[in-house]
């Protein structure tokens, strides 16, 4: 990691970041590619009743997307037992293939439990679109988290840069909800 690049994920692990207000999602079940090239519905398939986090980027990002990768790596190592299900969201379909989905997860040292997924621009696009998500162009893209517990209708949209920490802290007050 360059010397600016591990300075700025420095800078932001000291960032405070307020939990947003809760939203109701609706997630089109568009099919998606994983990284490994396995075809999935994308509501079905990866979130439907489960505690879910997400984001969304694209693998030829140099701004946002390293850092939000690290995130979701240090966040696997955070998650202990807790059942969550890590999605990382290509913004842009048309260059991320599975194999470069797959390219970048391991570089990031992503391990199983985080499945990257892109497809077909039209049903990206309608992804993104019902999350309020869309950007035409991916480098203006907002870094964004979700996270929700999809069994129970309890989804938070936060800072796409905040630590690892704030996302767990997330997790916790939506599974506290449940009992």
């Amino acid at each position: 990691m360059e010397s600016s690049a591990l300075l700025f994920a420095l800078l932001l692990s000291f960032t405070v970041v307020a939990p947003a207000q809760p939203r109701a999602y609706t997630f089109p079940d568009v099919t998606v590619e994983t990284q490994t090239g396995q075809s999935v519905h994308f509501y079905r398939d990866l979130v439907k009743g489960r505690m879910v986090v997400m984001n969304f980027v694209f693998t030829n990002c140099t701004t946002v997307c390293p850092t939000m990768g690290l995130t979701f790596a240090r966040l696997q190592s955070l998650l202990g037992k807790r059942e969550v299900a890590l999605v990382s969201v290509s913004i842009d379909p048309s260059n991320d293939t599975p194999a470069r989905l797959a390219a970048w997860s391991k570089k990031l040292g992503a391990k199983p439990g985080w499945t990257l997924v892109t497809g077909n621009k039209t049903d990206i696009s309608t992804l993104l679109k019902s999350l309020g998500l869309f950007s035409a162009n991916p480098t203006t893209h907002a870094p964004v988290v979700l996270i929700g517990d999809d069994a129970h209708g309890r989804w938070e949209r936060i800072d796409g840069l905040a630590p690892a920490g704030n996302i767990i802290a997330a997790i916790d007050r939506i599974s506290a909800k449940e009992r």
